[in-house]
């Protein structure tokens, strides 16, 4: 991921109340997993995805509303 590819996603992060640790993260994840086809990397992606949001909510960076 290019850094105005980071910058726009915390941008729009920011727009939409999602706090910046979190967009960050997700950032992290667009660069490690650029492949999500069938063959690609998505259960991975998965497994990491389910951890930031366990951790967002055990953290009180995010809740159900």
């Amino acid at each position: 991921m290019n850094e105005e590819s980071k910058e726009l996603l915390t941008s729009l992060a920011s727009a939409h109340n999602v706090p910046i640790e979190l967009a960050e993260e997700m950032a992290v994840l667009m660069a490690k997993y650029p492949d999500l086809s069938q063959w690609g990397s998505r259960p991975e992606l998965k497994r990491d995805l389910e951890k930031i949001i366990n951790s967002a909510f055990t953290n009180k960076l995010a809740s159900m509303e």
